[in-house]
């Protein structure tokens, strides 16, 4: 009777164990990360700090001495105060100067940031192409032929190249070298940042690029020729169009304008990377933003143009002493890879070279003028001012223009071309 019980529905109910309770499951958690412009605002910190100042006075003190040597030796007015900065940064890393790589890549970038808008504030497009004259064939050859020597440069040395870098690099490097020589070393920058060249290609590739700068300057100067004898008269009939408010080589801004230039340009960086959420396109970014808004409302601009030129330029002197110490780490431990780089360099510094010679012929521009052409695109606007004035050129003007012109285009048609220089390899 009893088992009987036991197996009734009722007490097998009764014996049965209670459920336990179900555990919510308790999410994982993940490591956490930082994001990389916050990476790069706290190494930038650091910089400023104290500590920092042991990064920051040698540049300052290599961007002094750049400058110092283009004003009192002629050996650096040939060279310019960029690559003698350049070159002074490499003899301190020589000496034993070694920062922190990242610390110095993550500096790079913000100084290319905030001087990118400032050095395009006068790059209304519309009067630029105006102000080139003549020129202007002559310079866009030159700049196809950059990019055409990049191509052959690629697929010449592709095994060479893929053994020192990354073969996802190799392009990308070449495209940031072109622009480089078609605009200036903040369109080399911003080319790296939007492609993510590492920092050893960087490095290599600032290395070359001061090596050659070193064998060009003097190599262009010596083919300009004696300096000119040409008038005024002659050379507006020739067809050149001067512009009163061409930029010049004095630079006289009051504090109020140098801190109009700091908060637009920090503003548009801003901009950029908060609201539209550029990333690594930052640096591209914020100079298309500026050539449009110089374009499309240059008196809101103009106004800043001098001013800016002046700021940037301080914070690009610094950006060089970084690019010198960095280029000169490569020289001493690697000198294959630098090499490798320097014959790639080579090869688009030739075709530069063999599609303006041919352009100036079929203008008919006289050496001074097709040295100029070539200067603007390798060296940028100063470089090819203070050729200008070597040479007594009636009107410095329109290379100082064209190097303008070279800064505000040659990111964009790099970018373009990484792809299929890519494929080249």
């Amino acid at each position: 009777m009893a088992c009987h019980a036991l197996r009734s529905p009722a007490a097998a109910a009764a014996l049965r164990p209670l459920p336990l309770p179900r555990l919510r499951r308790v999410p994982r958690l993940r490591r956490a990360t930082v994001p990389q412009p916050c990476v790069r605002v706290s190494h930038t910190l650091c910089a400023l700090t104290p500590q920092g100042a042991a990064l920051l006075a040698p540049l300052a003190l290599c961007s002094l001495a750049g400058n110092a040597l283009e004003r009192h030796t002629p050996v650096g007015r040939a060279l310019s105060a960029p690559v003698a900065t350049m070159l002074c940064g490499a003899i301190l890393a020589s000496a034993g100067f070694q920062p922190p790589s990242d610390a110095l890549r993550a500096l790079q970038s913000i100084l290319v940031y905030a001087s990118t808008p400032m050095l395009l504030f006068g790059a209304n497009i519309s009067r630029l192409i105006r102000g080139a004259g003549p020129l202007l064939p002559t310079f866009a050859a030159g700049a196809l032929g950059t990019f055409v020597g990049a191509a052959v440069g690629v697929s010449l040395f592709a095994e060479p190249l893929t053994r020192a870098m990354p073969v996802a690099e190799v392009g990308s490097l070449a495209s940031a070298l072109s622009a480089k020589n078609i605009g200036g070393g903040f369109n080399f920058v911003a080319v790296c940042d939007a492609t993510g060249i590492g920092a050893l290609a960087v490095a290599l590739g600032l290395a070359a690029d001061n090596l050659a700068a070193l064998i060009y300057f003097p190599l262009n100067g010596w083919l300009a020729g004696p300096p000119s004898t040409s008038t005024a008269n002659e050379l507006a009939s020739a067809g050149w169009t001067s512009s009163p408010s061409s930029p010049t080589g004095e630079d006289f801004s009051t504090a109020g304008e140098l801190t109009s230039v700091l908060a637009v340009s920090l503003g548009i960086v801003y901009v950029v990377q908060v609201v539209i959420g550029a990333g690594g396109n930052t640096a591209a970014a914020a100079a298309g933003i500026t050539v449009i808004l110089a374009t499309l409302f240059p008196s809101l601009l103009s106004p800043l143009e001098r001013a800016g030129n002046t700021l940037g330029r301080v914070l690009l002197g610094l950006f060089f002493a970084s690019a010198g110490v960095a280029g000169g780490r490569i020289v001493t431990n690697d000198p294959g890879a630098l090499a490798a780089v320097g014959a790639l360099l080579l090869v688009i510094y030739a075709f530069h070279g063999l599609f303006t010679a041919i352009s100036a012929h079929v203008c008919r521009l006289s050496r001074l003028d097709a040295a100029i052409v070539s200067n603007a695109g390798i060296g940028g606007p100063a470089t090819a001012a203070a050729l200008a004035s070597s040479k007594r050129a009636p009107d410095p003007a329109p290379g100082i223009l064209l190097g303008t012109l070279g800064n505000a285009t040659a990111t964009f048609l790099a970018l373009g071309a990484t792809p299929l220089l890519s494929k080249l390899v």
